[in-house]
Order: C-alpha cells, then sequence, then structure tokens
C-alpha cells in the first residue's frame, strides 16, 4: 500500500518519461497508486484536463483541474482538494499522490476537485490565491453538471495548499472577486498549513533538534510512518541559518506578508475548521496550527485541532487514503458532520 507502484520500475518509468517523453509532465507518470478499495466503497470516475480559466491570464495546465467523482451518485458533497508544494512546486498529479487521496475521498461519496494553480517565481501572491478562487467558482457553477451538489462545497489542502483553503476562507475579497462568498464554503480542512507569513528572513537551523530545525526526515519518506525516531541523524545543536522563505512567493512587502496571512483575517462568521498537524512537521507549523486554532475560538468559531502521530510533513496527507488513517478518519468524520448540519 505504501510503496511505489512498480518499484524499482517505477524509477524507470519516470526516466522514460523525462527522457523519451518531454512533451509530457514528469509527474503524470504514476507511482503510487491508492489503497485498495474496502468492499462497500463506491467506484469512481475520473474527468481530466477541465480548463477553469481560459481568460487573458491563462497558463496552460496550470489552470486546468481533474474531478474524481463516486460513481452512480447525485446531489453529492464535493472537496476542492489543493496540493501543496510551497507556492513553487509540485501539481494535482504528483506521480499520482493526491490523486490517490482524491480516489479514496470519492469512493466515500465526496466528489473531489482537484486544480492547479500558478506557482512561484513566475507569479507572486495573490495570483496563486486567485487561480484557486476561480477553481473553486468554476465547482460552484459546473459541478452540478457531473451530480455534485454545489451548496456543499468544501475545502481540504496540504501545506502551501492548507494556507490557500485557510486564506480563501478567511479573507473573503478572493472569493467575491469571483461572484462567491465564504459562506458559499461549508467547511475547511487544512494540513500542515501556513497560517502566518512572517516578516523579514526566518531563523532557522539545519538539523538538530529544535524547533526551527529543518530535518530530511520531515519530509522523507513520503507515506510511511517515522516509527517514532527521526530517520537521520541529527546535529545537535544545529547549524543556524537565516532564510529568506517566503520571498519568491510573497515579497519582502510587510503588509503584504500581513494580507496574505489568514491568521490576520480571522472573525466570526467564518465556516468551520479542522487544522490538522503532523508530530515530525516542518518548523513552526504545529505552533502555527494551535495559534490558527487559537483566533479561530477567540471569535466563536467552530474549529478542531489535532497533532497527527508517527507521521510527517508528507506523510499526513500521502496516507490518507483508507479509512483506517487517523487524519482521513477525522477528516472523514468533519466532512460528514458538516454534511448533516
Amino acid at each position: 500500500m505504501f510503496s511505489f507502484r512498480r518499484s524499482p520500475r517505477g524509477f524507470a518509468l519516470l526516466i522514460l518519461a523525462a527522457v523519451a517523453l518531454p512533451a509530457c509532465r514528469i509527474t503524470d507518470v504514476t507511482l503510487w497508486e491508492p489503497a485498495p478499495p474496502a468492499p462497500d466503497a463506491c467506484a469512481v470516475d475520473r474527468v481530466k484536463d477541465i480548463v477553469y480559466d481560459d481568460g487573458a491570464g491563462k497558463a496552460g495546465d496550470k489552470h486546468q483541474l481533474d474531478l474524481y467523482l463516486p460513481r452512480g451518485m447525485t446531489h453529492f458533497p464535493v472537496v476542492v482538494l489543493v496540493h501543496g508544494g510551497a507556492w513553487i512546486s509540485g501539481n494535482n498529479r504528483s506521480c499520482g499522490l493526491y490523486p490517490a487521496v482524491a480516489e479514496f475521498l470519492a469512493s466515500q461519496g465526496f466528489g473531489v476537485v482537484l486544480p492547479n494553480y500558478r506557482l512561484s517565481p513566475k507569479v507572486k501572491h495573490p495570483a496563486h490565491i486567485q487561480d484557486l478562487a476561480r477553481a473553486v467558482a468554476w465547482a460552484h457553477t459546473h459541478i452540478a453538471e457531473h451530480g455534485g451538489n454545489p451548496d456543499r462545497l468544501f475545502l481540504l489542502g496540504h501545506s502551501a495548499g492548507g494556507h490557500l483553503v485557510s486564506l480563501l476562507a478567511t479573507d473573503e475579497k478572493y472569493l467575491e472577486a469571483e461572484g462567491l462568498r465564504v459562506g458559499d464554503i461549508k467547511g475547511v480542512v487544512a494540513v500542515s498549513g501556513v497560517y502566518r507569513i512572517p516578516e523579514g528572513k526566518m531563523d532557522v537551523t539545519l538539523a538538530g533538534d529544535e524547533e526551527q530545525s529543518f530535518r530530511i526526515d520531515q519530509i522523507l519518506p513520503i507515506r510511511q510512518p517515522s516509527h517514532h525516531g527521526k530517520l537521520a541523524p541529527t546535529l545537535t545543536p544545529g547549524l543556524p541559518i537565516k532564510l529568506n522563505v517566503f520571498g519568491p512567493m510573497f515579497g519582502n512587502d510587510p503588509q503584504v506578508r500581513a494580507d496574505a496571512s489568514p491568521i490576520n483575517h480571522v472573525r466570526p462568521g467564518l465556516p468551520p475548521f479542522l487544522i490538522l498537524s503532523a508530530e515530525n512537521d516542518l518548523p513552526s507549523l504545529p505552533r502555527l496550527a494551535r495559534e490558527f486554532h487559537q483566533a479561530l475560538c477567540e471569535q466563536g468559531c467552530e474549529v478542531r485541532v489535532k497533532r497527527i502521530g508517527d507521521r510527517n510533513h508528507n506523510s499526513i496527507i500521502f496516507r490518507m487514503i483508507d479509512v483506517d488513517d487517523p487524519a482521513a478518519r477525522l477528516a472523514l468524520e468533519f466532512l460528514h458532520r458538516q454534511c448533516a448540519d
């Protein structure tokens, strides 16, 4: 379940795509498959490469989305699943990783919209969030044509995607520009997201055990758990450095960064939130999750925060492909509860 689809042949497929098939996206090569479906799971239909923005600012496949639909169902709730990649990399295919999550959700009776969006450094904020708003507007307008219920529209994002879904659901101006309101979103699942874009450079360490430590075990392996321990030796203390982590995506204007921070837009009446972080997440993300949770609580918003044990920044989302996974259970419980209200 948690290995390459054809290991080591999966790597051979990737090399073939890179060398012999330059016209295709390497990430279209499926190296990871979904978990085997449960006996009572829905079959899944797929519709790919739908253009959600063909205006003057079109950017090829960055303005396309894929659909994963529970076969034979109608009027089903819909989840817009937003990929991560630090706003600079990744896409909705990701060698089968995000599609595996979409397949799982569709097998549980949810339609899934899996959009691309433009990436930095070619663009900066607010281009990423504007693209997401357009993709959500497409879903609200067109998902009924594919059997979905536009009145039960949810957001789920991982990493940079966790930031984007949180910003879209807190700062209404992006949805308003597309003719929607925050009230059109029935709930948000933010997984290992960034909820505050700090000013200036970040103080971090390479390796080490500090809260601000960057380590390889925070991002690798892709699906396996961390086995309650670090996967690589660390330096103690770590090597301190300063990085302008957010410069290529948000620029250096403190006001722009503040405006791009979901925590600065929290107010009463926002959609319900489920905030998830990993036991071995990237620097500051669990702390930001707690701060965002507290801000939402103080404004009387419905919110739950949970730190998932034995997971890192990647495995927390990429293992969310069966009902026995703790993050998957929490997400499904949240989605079903909001559908019932």
